[in-house]
Formats: structure tokens, sequence, C-alpha cells
């Protein structure tokens, strides 16, 4: 399990976030590893971020 916050840790750097959903990716891919993000956004906020920042 790979447990992130988002603001200021994923979300601030698009070519880290880029390249960190690449290696995630695979790491997901080769040993089923689930990903949490732990935010103070609402449900609504979270899923706008999420789909500007394509992750």
């Amino acid at each position: 399990m790979f447990v992130t916050d988002l603001d200021n840790t994923l979300v601030g750097n698009d070519a880290a976030l880029l390249e960190l959903n690449q290696n995630l990716g695979q790491h997901r891919k080769k040993y089923e590893t689930k990903i949490v993000y732990a935010t103070g956004r609402s449900l609504f906020l979270y899923q706008q971020l999420k789909r500007e920042k394509n992750f």
C-alpha cells in the first residue's frame, strides 16, 4: 500500500507527478499495490483535481 498526501506533496510538480504515476503504474501491475490519497479536500474538489492532473 502506498499512502500519500496530495497538496504540496504529489500536486505541485507536474513533471514529478507524471514520473511517479508511471512508476506506480508499473509497481501496481507487478505487486498489486494499492494507492491511497490522504487529503482534506472534499470529494468534489478531489475529483476535480484528479481530472485536472490525470492521476
